[in-house]
């Protein structure tokens, strides 16, 4: 009886990381037709059947940031460099996400990181300056 809940339980497991899959794939689909607000619709069912996947955080900031609120989108990078501590490309958007907020130090912080990972200082810090900028 139990090996028949543990084979039950992997494949309600099974089933939902395939369900998160298609949400998310199709929150791509849809932020690539320019579709933002459809696009995080899906991504968020996507986040609460897979909570622990950093990717599907990550995607989900970029949304937030097309949709204008990088607060959110800040959050979300937060939480993709907490279930993935080596997700460089998190501390760079999250860096510039600073950046465009005016929270430098912050941002200082998060673009010596993103380095330490692999980054290009150069090309962070010249996408940082053009933030600035425009600013």
């Amino acid at each position: 009886m139990n090996s028949l809940f543990a084979a039950l339980r992997a494949l309600g497991s099974a089933i939902t990381a395939g369900l998160a899959l298609f949400y998310y794939n199709w929150a791509l689909i849809y932020a690539r037709w320019g579709q933002a607000h459809r696009a995080f619709w899906y991504m968020n069912r996507a986040v609460r059947m897979s909570p622990n996947n950093p990717k599907m955080y990550y995607h989900r900031a970029s949304l937030f940031l097309a949709m204008g609120s990088p607060e959110r989108a800040i959050q979300d990078y937060g939480e993709a460099i907490r279930l993935d501590p080596q997700h460089v490309d998190a501390y760079r958007s999250r860096s510039l996400m600073y950046t465009l907020i005016g929270r430098n130090e912050e941002a200082q912080q998060d673009l010596d990181q993103a380095v330490r990972l692999g980054a290009d200082r150069a090309n962070l810090e010249r996408e940082a300056g053009d933030l600035r900028r425009r600013r």
